[in-house]
Protein backbone atom coordinates (compact mmCIF):
# COMPACT_ATOMS: atom_id res chain seq x y z
CA UNK A 1 0.00 0.00 0.00
CA UNK A 2 3.03 2.11 0.72
CA UNK A 3 6.81 2.30 0.94
CA UNK A 4 9.75 2.20 -1.18
CA UNK A 5 11.52 -0.15 -3.46
CA UNK A 6 15.16 -0.12 -3.54
CA UNK A 7 17.11 -1.62 -6.60
CA UNK A 8 20.56 -1.85 -7.15
CA UNK A 9 23.69 -3.35 -7.19
CA UNK A 10 26.38 -3.91 -4.17
CA UNK A 11 29.58 -3.34 -5.13
CA UNK A 12 31.39 -4.92 -2.01
CA UNK A 13 35.37 -5.88 -1.27
CA UNK A 14 37.00 -2.70 -1.68
CA UNK A 15 39.20 -0.45 0.46
CA UNK A 16 35.56 1.28 1.62
CA UNK A 17 34.22 -1.73 1.91
CA UNK A 18 31.35 -1.48 -0.09
CA UNK A 19 28.96 0.74 -1.84
CA UNK A 20 25.14 0.36 -3.19
CA UNK A 21 23.90 2.16 -5.67
CA UNK A 22 20.36 2.31 -6.98
CA UNK A 23 16.87 3.07 -7.13
CA UNK A 24 14.29 4.29 -4.66
CA UNK A 25 10.66 4.31 -5.77
CA UNK A 26 7.92 4.87 -3.56
CA UNK A 27 4.73 3.21 -4.49
CA UNK A 28 2.96 6.83 -4.68
CA UNK A 29 5.46 7.35 -7.09
CA UNK A 30 5.28 4.39 -9.04
CA UNK A 31 0.92 5.04 -9.24
CA UNK A 32 1.37 8.70 -10.76
CA UNK A 33 3.41 7.25 -13.51
CA UNK A 34 2.20 3.99 -14.15
CA UNK A 35 -1.41 3.65 -12.55
CA UNK A 36 -2.26 -0.02 -10.66
CA UNK A 37 1.85 -0.77 -10.75
CA UNK A 38 4.22 -1.68 -8.17
CA UNK A 39 7.53 -0.44 -7.77
CA UNK A 40 9.74 -3.18 -8.36
CA UNK A 41 7.93 -3.73 -11.58
CA UNK A 42 8.17 -0.06 -13.00
CA UNK A 43 11.99 -0.90 -12.18
CA UNK A 44 12.62 -3.84 -13.53
CA UNK A 45 10.60 -3.10 -16.94
CA UNK A 46 12.09 0.23 -17.25
CA UNK A 47 15.09 -1.88 -18.29
CA UNK A 48 13.58 -3.49 -21.11
CA UNK A 49 12.08 -0.56 -22.20
CA UNK A 50 15.51 0.89 -22.13
CA UNK A 51 16.53 -2.00 -24.93
CA UNK A 52 13.98 -1.65 -26.74
CA UNK A 53 14.38 2.00 -27.09
CA UNK A 54 18.38 1.19 -27.47
CA UNK A 55 17.47 -1.75 -29.95
CA UNK A 56 15.38 0.69 -31.79
CA UNK A 57 17.96 3.65 -32.56
CA UNK A 58 20.72 0.76 -33.08
CA UNK A 59 19.01 -1.67 -35.80
CA UNK A 60 21.89 -2.71 -37.43
CA UNK A 61 23.78 -3.34 -34.20
CA UNK A 62 22.65 -7.29 -33.72
CA UNK A 63 22.39 -9.21 -30.87
CA UNK A 64 24.52 -7.96 -28.52
CA UNK A 65 25.69 -7.82 -24.50
CA UNK A 66 24.67 -4.96 -22.63
CA UNK A 67 28.38 -3.99 -21.81
CA UNK A 68 28.06 -2.86 -25.60
CA UNK A 69 24.95 -0.79 -25.31
CA UNK A 70 25.50 2.70 -24.49
CA UNK A 71 24.36 3.05 -20.50
CA UNK A 72 23.84 6.71 -20.70
CA UNK A 73 21.24 6.60 -23.33
CA UNK A 74 19.81 3.84 -21.73
CA UNK A 75 19.92 5.87 -17.88
CA UNK A 76 18.21 9.02 -19.77
CA UNK A 77 15.25 6.37 -21.05
CA UNK A 78 14.98 4.89 -17.43
CA UNK A 79 15.68 7.89 -15.00
CA UNK A 80 11.95 9.00 -15.01
CA UNK A 81 10.59 5.74 -13.69
CA UNK A 82 13.15 4.72 -10.99
CA UNK A 83 12.61 7.61 -8.87
CA UNK A 84 15.97 8.98 -6.55
CA UNK A 85 19.10 7.36 -7.89
CA UNK A 86 21.79 7.30 -5.23
CA UNK A 87 24.88 6.08 -3.89
CA UNK A 88 25.76 4.71 -0.21
CA UNK A 89 29.17 3.60 1.02
CA UNK A 90 28.20 1.37 3.76
CA UNK A 91 29.79 -0.94 6.47
CA UNK A 92 27.38 -3.50 5.85
CA UNK A 93 28.84 -6.86 5.14
CA UNK A 94 27.22 -10.47 4.73
CA UNK A 95 28.16 -12.13 7.65
CA UNK A 96 26.20 -9.23 9.74
CA UNK A 97 23.80 -10.82 11.89
CA UNK A 98 24.39 -14.59 11.42
CA UNK A 99 23.89 -16.76 11.54
CA UNK A 100 20.23 -16.28 11.54
CA UNK A 101 17.66 -18.73 12.75
CA UNK A 102 19.42 -21.81 11.77
CA UNK A 103 23.36 -22.54 12.37
CA UNK A 104 25.74 -21.82 10.05
CA UNK A 105 29.53 -23.28 9.45
CA UNK A 106 30.75 -19.66 9.05
CA UNK A 107 34.56 -18.73 9.62
CA UNK A 108 34.08 -14.91 10.82
CA UNK A 109 37.65 -14.72 10.68
CA UNK A 110 37.93 -14.80 7.15
CA UNK A 111 36.73 -11.83 5.05
CA UNK A 112 36.33 -13.92 1.62
CA UNK A 113 33.58 -15.89 3.28
CA UNK A 114 30.64 -14.14 1.83
CA UNK A 115 31.55 -15.46 -1.58
CA UNK A 116 30.60 -19.04 -0.27
CA UNK A 117 26.90 -17.85 1.44
CA UNK A 118 26.42 -15.61 -1.83
CA UNK A 119 26.82 -18.50 -3.99
CA UNK A 120 24.96 -21.00 -2.13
Amino acid sequence: QDGIDELGVLLYGHKKNAYWYGSQLSVEETRKLAPYQNATGLQVTSAVLAGMVWALENPEAGIVETDEMDYKRCLEIQLPYLGPVKGYYTEWTPLENRPGFFPEDIDKTDPWQFRNILVR
